[in-house]
């Protein structure tokens, strides 16, 4: 592989990154073969569940390469066979409807040229089963140009999230009080998107990185994760209602489920790609078949509810913040300007991430489909599935780029170079006034006037008290 075309000889890229082989057996029924003696099941569908055994050596070569080298040996291939035929069509010499049969996937396209030497052997389960009319081998990869501008869109995210993060992290240095629990979770996220930007596939143009599809999969989990987390305890230190969340503890169970189902998920991959890095031959649905499909079910369903999860509690919040918006007019000029502000900025995030959830699931899926569906009955249907597929993942990448920068410079502290006496004051987006807070006497306020300067509160009416419990105030806004 790959085959000549119009007289060229072929060969594969190292852009094109990986390679998936597919088998497409040609079954020809046989009226000696089959059970249909009867007349009464003429008409009746025939199915096929065969399997068969397999000895296949895979060789590798270069261009200058005199000889093919030996990549991998695999005795004893177990591959199922599983085709059907309508029962109208039940006559010698008619083609059964066959599935798709994987053969091998390698993580890493290093070689210009692949070689495949195939031989059955014989069992008695692959018998009878009607005759093996022709064989074709279907190859996969990646296209080398998306490659390039995948490539490319992550080399410029790379260095703008970086000295974002870095910056960022600059600012939390220089604050004289801890961090707490948003601050160390947009950490988290930062480190995440960082991570996920850095242009490892490049490796695979210098060498022959035969785990890379699966450390690439580890990576966007790392980072799907933190952005799971941090969604929770966004929207939770932002609902504005009056149940009381203490740190960490208060989010235990939406946690504990988060990294459950990333774990298992890290399982999954490692039963699958894991074993591949060392076994390209090895498929997890010729294992427990079963089980595969439970589990892409379970973890398609946890996706959806996940995202109705947070469509509700992002109502919540915005039902919430738009409630107590009412309260402005009755506020003095300066004070309600900043709360206008701070409002606006708090529903322009929520619509933001309502946006950046939604592509996020639709992404997953439309990743899950193009991984598992092939419409070889229709070409035009699978190119453009595919065509629209890597449209909608260079779209929700620069989306997560886009929405990780934003909050990260939007949620960065303001207030840098203040004295230590200032450090205990709340920020908006991070913590929220509690009634114990407000019966010590510890909930204060500043806010700058037309001249700029801050400015020591004066005593506040019963209803801004009130307020103040249930918004979150910041301390410097300019």
């Amino acid at each position: 592989m790959p085959l000549p075309r119009g007289g060229l000889q072929l060969d594969y890229s190292r852009w094109m990154q990986n390679l998936l082989t597919l088998i497409v057996p040609d079954v020809l029924y046989d009226t000696r073969l089959s059970n249909s003696g009867n007349a009464d099941q003429s008409d009746q569908d025939q199915h096929i569940n065969a399997t068969v055994m397999m000895d296949v050596r895979l060789a590798v070569k270069n261009i200058g390469d005199k000889d093919w080298k030996l990549y991998y040996h695999r005795s004893n291939l177990k591959r199922t066979v599983t085709c059907h035929i309508e029962g109208h069509k039940r006559k010698q010499g008619i083609n059964y409807d066959c599935d798709l049969i994987q053969l091998f996937e390698l993580q890493s396209l290093y070689y210009d040229f692949y070689l495949i030497n195939l031989q059955f052997i014989a069992n008695e389960k692959s018998e009878n089963f009607g005759f093996l009319n022709n064989l074709s081998l279907v190859a996969i990869h990646q296209n080398g140009g998306f490659t390039k501008i995948w490539l490319s869109l992550k080399s410029v995210f790379f260095i703008i999230t970086l000295l974002t993060f870095i910056w960022y992290l600059n600012r939390i240095q220089q604050l004289k009080r801890d961090t707490n629990l948003l601050e160390k979770c947009l950490i988290l996220l930062g480190f995440g998107i960082t991570q996920l930007n850095v242009p490892i596939e490049f490796l695979n143009l210098v060498m022959d990185m035969e785990f890379m599809s699966f450390l690439c999969d580890i990576r966007q989990g790392i980072f799907h994760c933190s952005l799971l987390i941090f969604w929770i305890i966004f929207i939770g230190e932002h609902l504005l209602d009056d149940v009381s969340r203490v740190g960490l503890s208060s989010y235990y169970k939406q946690l504990a489920i988060i990294l459950i189902a990333y774990i298992s998920l890290f399982v999954f991959e490692s039963s699958e790609r894991g074993i591949q890095v060392i076994d390209p031959f090895y498929s997890i649905w010729e294992v427990d078949s079963n089980f595969a499909m439970i589990f892409i079910t379970i973890t398609v369903l946890a996706a959806i509810s996940y995202f109705f999860f947070l469509t509700y509690h992002l109502w919540l919040a915005f039902r919430n913040i738009s409630t107590k918006q009412q309260s402005l007019p009755s506020m003095p000029t300066a004070r309600r300007l900043i709360y206008q502000g701070v409002i606006f900025r708090f529903k322009f995030l929520l619509i933001a991430t309502f946006v950046c959830a939604t592509c996020t699931i639709i992404a997953y899926i439309m990743g899950q489909v193009s991984e598992d569906q092939w419409y070889w009955d229709d070409q035009r249907s699978f190119l453009n599935s595919l065509q629209w597929s890597s449209a909608m993942f260079t779209t929700v990448f620069a989306l997560w780029n886009c929405y990780v920068m934003t909050l990260l410079i939007l949620y960065a502290p303001s207030h840098k170079g203040m004295d230590s006496s200032d450090t205990d004051e709340m920020s908006v987006e991070f913590t929220r006034l509690t009634d114990n807070d407000l019966n010590d006497g510890q909930a204060r306020i500043n806010y700058s006037g037309i001249s700029g300067r801050r400015q020591n509160p004066n005593p506040k009416p019963q209803y801004e008290m009130s307020l103040l419990q249930e918004l979150a105030t910041k301390r410097n806004i300019s």
